[in-house]
């Protein structure tokens, strides 16, 4: 369906009411939970692990060799994260330029520093109208997104989870535990493959689908088929290859040897830890997992203190990419804030 005609913009005038009730503000309670889940895993750490050895830690850390690794780093990851997501928009929604994803891409960067689901949320909104997409299907595109980089990660670090060879016995129990969710993730991606095949072909399915609340929320994935998968996995792959090799480095700067076979099973488990939506700025259980899987390759006052210094240098880069692209991005807001 052509996006600016007349059926489609009566389509998506038609579900803001819908979207809005779905969309409401959540209760304050709600809003204090990563906060107070940031603090209690905190508070958890440093309990095991005085305060003062962190901060000595710190003190080690090359800040300026950070920045030069991580800035780069970054620039790329955003390039891209905005080539993935202007490929499946395009797929899905509506013809949209790469050139007009870059800008508002990089801005929510700043508010995913609070929140992954308020950058989340801003891109779909912009959206919703710039091209007139309904505001749960672009949604819903974006979520297809957050799947992939999900599998992304299982994918790269499956053959690890099979063949590593841990070498303390808390590992082995974790690598235990590891294998059979691994196999239940993988059951569960082809099961949604094969839901989505199932909607192509009945109709009932489809309508089981899309005809709930959030029913926009199922559109890309109805209409996703097995190379659409393919294609997006492929397209989110640099980006992991591109934080492996990154952390590899900065690994090295600060001093802690991790074989990088190590890092392709566990590094994938971090950021997943990290992209839980039960802390602040993705900080706290980041630095957990981080604990968790490389114990025993330096003192877990210098592992906390490197968890701690990559993510906010690789937060801070990303702040600097989209404050320097906010006037940009705040200009196409306005500008389709005042389009008929």
């Amino acid at each position: 369906m052509n996006p600016n005609s007349p059926e489609h913009s009566a389509e998506a005038a038609g579900c803001t009411a819908g979207e809005s009730a779905l969309v409401r503000r959540p209760p304050l309670w709600r809003k204090a939970l990563p906060y107070l889940g940031t603090a209690l895993i905190f508070a958890i750490i440093f309990y095991k692990i005085p305060l003062g050895d962190v901060a000595k830690a710190l003190e080690q850390v090359p800040v300026l060799k950070f920045v030069a690794l991580f800035f780069p780093f970054c620039a790329l990851y955003w390039l891209v994260d905005s080539f993935c997501l202007t490929w499946v928009v395009r797929r899905f929604n509506a013809p949209m330029r790469y050139r007009d994803i870059l800008p508002i891409r990089a801005s929510m960067y700043l508010l995913s520093l609070i929140n992954t689901n308020l950058g989340q949320g801003g891109v779909a909104y912009y959206l919703y109208r710039k091209a007139r997409i309904p505001f749960l299907e672009a949604l819903g595109s974006i979520l297809f997104i957050a799947v992939m980089e999900v599998y992304q990660l299982f994918l790269f670090s499956t053959a690890g989870v099979i063949f590593y060879s841990p070498s303390r016995p808390e590992q082995s129990e974790i690598v235990h535990v590891m294998r059979f969710m691994y196999v239940a993730a993988w059951i569960a991606f082809f099961a949604m493959v094969g839901l989505s095949a199932a909607a192509r072909r009945r109709a009932s399915v489809a309508r089981w689908l899309e005809t709930g609340r959030a029913g926009g929320l199922a559109r890309t994935f109805v209409e996703a088929r097995p190379r659409d998968y393919a294609i997006v996995l492929a397209l989110k792959a640099p980006s992991f290859v591109l934080a492996l090799i990154a952390q590899f480095f900065a690994l090295s700067m600060y001093g802690i040897p991790i074989p990088l076979e190590r890092l392709i099973v566990f590094l994938p488990l971090v950021f997943m830890a990290a992209a839980l939506p039960i802390a602040v700025a993705h900080l706290g259980t980041s630095q957990a997992a981080w604990l968790l899987f490389f114990a025993g390759s330096a003192p877990e006052a210098t592992i906390l203190a490197y968890s701690l210094a990559a993510h906010v240098t690789f937060m801070a880069c990303n702040g600097v990419i989209g404050v320097f692209f906010l006037p940009r991005a705040s200009r196409e807001l306005t500008a389709v804030e005042h389009t008929p």
